[in-house]
């Protein structure tokens, strides 16, 4: 049965999106068969791919739309991905995405949900369905709180964080939380890497940043007993 994990943090600027999608490629790197799903109203990681005008989206099979592999996108960095689009801001019962979960036609090890960056129905809907919670943290107030917040819509899941440097980082880490292994480093590599469809780690597949996102994956595959 597929692992679900949503990736949250009702906080803005914490690297959630550009995490989602280096996640996904570092976990098909260590041979997993990974879904990416855009939950965001913004639709960033939609826009990113290059994918905003497919005809079919996620909201249409949230709305129960029939599924089949023809309509799940392979990317170029062999992870799949169900693009998004504005109308998804409409949905929010869990028991509708729990239901397109189960009709999914392919059997994946790992399923990638990037959430919106406000506390709204989409968020809930994410995390009432994951296995588990995962958290940028980075060490300033605005970030630690957002994470809390997280924390307090579902306090009975599993959540683990990591850690996301920024830059003048001269805050401190909140110790409050579980942290897997792995340090996000600081990195300009990050804003080149939004101008391309393809991640960070693909795009500086030898840099620190990319080192760390695979430290990442395979602390997260450790965590779901996946590796």
């Amino acid at each position: 049965m597929s692992k679900i994990v949503a990736i949250a943090n009702v906080a803005g600027g914490t690297g959630k999106t550009t995490s989602a999608h280096a996640l996904a490629v570092a976990c098909v790197e260590y041979g997993k068969k990974v879904l990416l799903l855009d939950l965001d109203v913004t639709t960033s990681l939609t826009f990113q791919l290059g994918l905003e005008n497919e005809r079919t989206t996620l909201t249409d099979f949230l709305q129960g739309a029939l599924i089949n592999e023809s309509q799940i996108r392979t990317v170029a960095e062999r992870f799949d991905f169900i693009p998004s689009d504005s109308r998804i801001s409409s949905l929010h019962e869990s028991e509708m995405f729990t239901k397109f979960l189960e009709t999914l036609p392919k059997e994946y090890d790992l399923v990638l949900l990037d959430t919106p960056s406000t506390i709204d129905q989409r968020l809930v809907m994410a995390l009432v369905v994951s296995d588990l919670i995962l958290i940028p943290v980075s060490p300033n107030l605005h970030s630690i709180r957002g994470a809390h917040q997280v924390k307090k819509i579902a306090p009975d899941k599993s959540i683990s964080g990591f850690k996301v440097e920024i830059q003048n980082n001269a805050g401190t880490w909140d110790d409050s939380m579980e942290y897997l292994d792995a340090l996000i480093p600081n990195s300009e590599l990050v804003d080149s890497a939004l101008t391309d469809t393809s991640s960070v780690i693909t795009v500086n597949n030898r840099s620190e940043i990319a080192s760390a996102y695979r430290e990442l994956a395979y602390s997260l595959l450790e965590k779901l007993e996946l590796i």
